[in-house]
């Protein structure tokens, strides 16, 4: 797997992270993403790390410092997750966007696939994230 779409990858999944905003109540849609955020971390992590293991381990020591640190460890795709986090928070109250149900909705069933994906699936035709069950949350996030 090339290393740009495995970048991609993740892009996709940081941009779902876009929606996350500090909850108004435990029944907001805000509250329900913010909720769903460590599972999505902990699913894309471990599909991020797991999936590209073998592939890292076969290249030269020399080439290792090319490879992204969140794709080094889950702790390091966990952290990096968290301060995307943060920053698509922060832009998304900047920008006075709401959370919907149906956003909800479509984050929990990626995360959903992304959990049951294999890592062939995962990886996805080159150029494109295609994970089965995220079209939606893809297509919020290309808003």
């Amino acid at each position: 797997m090339e290393m740009h779409h495995k970048t991609k990858t993740l892009l996709f999944g940081l941009t779902l992270l876009f929606f996350v905003a500090c909850g108004k109540s435990s029944e907001s849609p805000e509250a329900k993403l913010k909720d769903l955020v460590p599972k999505f971390q902990k699913a894309m992590c471990s599909k991020t790390i797991g999936c590209t293991k073998d592939e890292f381990a076969k290249i030269p020591p020399e080439y290792k410092n090319m490879i992204p640190a969140f794709m080094q460890s889950e702790e390091k795709c966990v952290a990096f997750f968290d301060e995307k986090m943060k920053e698509g928070e922060k832009k998304r109250i900047e920008e006075k966007r709401e959370i919907t149900a149906e956003q909800v909705q479509a984050f929990e069933t990626c995360i959903s696939a992304i959990e049951k994906t294999t890592c062939d699936t995962f990886k996805g035709a080159k150029g494109n994230v295609s994970i089965p069950g995220c079209e939606a949350a893809q297509k919020f996030s290309e808003n």
